[in-house]
């Protein structure tokens, strides 16, 4: 089976708080988008055998994790192989590897019947890490708590994304210290979120500041609204047009030669059986 896991933009965060387990407390708009990766998930007579792009270290594959966690949860005997080839950046506060953890859980899930309940499934995702929860459901939602808890808005379906990917790997854990140190005590929730409006952004540019040009790039295109996705390292800007996100991309290359540019369309649902249109987005 051949899966695509899409990545996701914070299109707003506010941290709000520190929880009682020692995590950070959120508030963040997100959506998913048609930036990438491409999975196989094939059956096999027994193991977990993961073949990662990023060459990742035994016990830090998100994918291996999630492929050992739904087998354990069905009492299955069987095996699985799965490649994963990467396009979501990482470090960029993309969610790749979350998004690749709920894309095994799904396929993996519709190879071994019977199915798992969808509340079943998520609460494995939240056992693997606060952002796997939003890519079962992906779209346009609403992340609270330390991320596990989303609600699904209304999908944003007109507006197009020019994704900017410096060359700086953010750490989030460290993204997270600094902002402590900036703000020590988050304020707290309002009403409303407001687009483009990211709480950990400054402290990630006084921890990167070579990300700073790049912000800068990413404002001055004249978008609907601009931000900074998660932790960082990739800003993004909206755009109503296709035409228009496909200009302001056209430009971000030239001037960004050593960046990574990337031109998305939102998504309904947080992974998709390729050839199997819309199915994961019941």
């Amino acid at each position: 089976m051949k899966v695509l896991a899409y990545a996701k933009l914070n299109l707003a965060l506010r941290v709000v708080g520190r929880r009682e387990d020692g995590l950070h407390a959120i508030e963040s708009f997100v959506q998913t988008v048609d930036l990438a990766d491409r999975l196989t998930v094939e059956r096999r007579e027994e193991g977990v055998t993961v073949e990662n792009s990023l060459a990742l270290p035994p016990g830090e594959d998100l994918a291996a994790r999630a492929a050992t966690l739904l087998l354990r949860e069905k009492g299955d005997p069987c095996g699985v192989e799965i490649t994963v080839e990467k396009r979501i950046p990482a470090g960029a506060g993309l969610g790749g590897g979350s998004s690749d953890a709920a894309a095994v859980l799904a396929a993996l899930d519709r190879l071994t019947p019977p199915r798992l309940p969808r509340t079943r499934l998520a609460d494995l995702a939240r056992r693997l890490g606060a952002d796997v929860s939003l890519f079962l459901t992906g779209g346009r939602l609403r992340m609270e708590g330390a991320g596990e808890r989303v609600t699904g808005l209304p999908f944003g379906g007109d507006e197009q994304f020019v994704v900017l990917v410096p060359p700086v790997h953010c750490v989030t854990s460290l993204v997270y210290a600094r902002f402590d140190r900036l703000i020590p005590r988050p304020t707290a929730p309002r009403e409303t979120l407001e687009l483009g409006v990211n709480d950990l952004e400054e402290a990630a540019v006084e921890l990167y500041p070579d990300l700073l040009p790049y912000r800068r790039g990413v404002r001055a295109l004249g978008a609907h609204f601009t931000g900074m996705s998660g932790s960082g390292s990739a800003f993004f800007a909206a755009f109503v047009k296709r035409e228009s996100a496909a200009a302001a991309a056209r430009e971000l290359e030239r001037a960004f030669t050593q960046a990574q540019v990337f031109l998305c369309g939102p998504t309904r649902c947080g992974s998709r059986v390729e050839g199997d249109i819309d199915a994961d987005c019941d």
